[in-house]
């Protein structure tokens, strides 16, 4: 009989690590993406690599973890390690930890890892029965202690599944930020390219950087107000001395101008409008 637990969560673990590791991969080998920031494609393409690959070996370990009852024996299998195989008498420690005390972990005489397993994995309860009847003085001291514990009676599974859903909504929403704004930001510099919008109005903001060199950092801009491609913010070249002057122009000249932006970020404001990311404007038409 095999103590496991249940395998759901890390298949979905290892699915998203794999893609870490091939959108890692694909950014490795595709130059073209960032032009010549060269920096940023490989700090992006390594930490997706990285990232992923650690998913991917936790994900792999938790799937291995099991426990073989057998009437004679235990074969135990702990993340990447051999399977072991333990005979009744061979365990000396064991230990209750995590949420609710729920992990039990036992450790051979020679302080060899024995096994790790879960109160609520399947099958668990033959477990302990193996051990009530086989791991001597040392499991009957520990059952002792354990009743004296904080333990949870049963499984919350609406309390774990919303609290894993949560962690992989952060998880995504961190690799979206980091590295996905910066390799945004070099595609868009690499890939520059002219498009049509007629301006209906324009006025001098003040906004905060998304370049990889200014953080939090707030400087000038002109907002822009096009009845075909949305609000638009323009930043290059504008300062405090002429902000007011190149607002002004625009917005008492409403009509179809050229603009030079990131080919990218305004991708994704046609095609993804609920990301709310205004796409890179590099310049505009003069004025009439």
């Amino acid at each position: 009989m095999t103590v496991r637990g249940n395998r759901v969560t890390p298949l979905a673990w290892m699915l998203l690590s794999s893609g870490l590791v091939a959108a890692g991969v694909w950014l490795a080998c595709s130059e073209d993406v960032f032009g010549g920031a060269w920096f940023t494609h490989v700090c992006s393409s390594g930490l997706l690599l990285v990232v992923g690959l650690l998913g991917l070996l936790l994900a792999v370990s938790t799937i291995r973890t099991r426990v073989r009852v057998f009437p004679d024996r235990l074969e135990a299998t702990v993340a990447l390690g051999r399977t072991r195989t333990i005979h009744p008498g061979e365990l000396a420690r064991f230990r209750a930890s995590g949420t609710g005390n729920d992990v039990v972990s036992a450790w051979t005489a020679r302080g060899r890892p024995g096994f790790q397993t879960n109160r609520f994995h399947r099958h668990h309860d033959a477990l302990e029965d193996w051990l009530d009847r086989n791991g001597g003085e040392p499991w009957a001291e520990h059952r002792a202690f354990s009743e004296k514990l904080t333990r949870r009676t049963k499984r919350k599974p609406v309390a774990d599944t919303v609290s894993m859903l949560v962690i992989v909504a952060f998880f995504v929403t961190i690799i979206a930020i980091c590295p996905g704004l910066f390799v945004l930001v070099a595609y868009d510099d690499a890939h520059q390219e002219q498009v049509t919008c007629t301006i209906t109005a324009a006025e001098a903001i003040t906004v905060s950087n998304r370049s990889a060199k200014g953080i939090g950092s707030s400087h000038p801009a002109v907002g822009i107000d096009s009845s075909d491609c949305g609000r638009l913010t323009f930043s290059r070249g504008i300062d405090d001395e002429n902000q007011e002057r190149t607002a002004r122009a625009y917005d008492r000249a409403p009509g179809p101008y050229t603009f030079t932006v990131g080919a990218g970020s305004f991708w994704l404001r046609q095609h993804a409008p609920w990301a709310r990311l205004g796409p890179t404007v590099y310049a505009i038409s003069s004025p009439r």
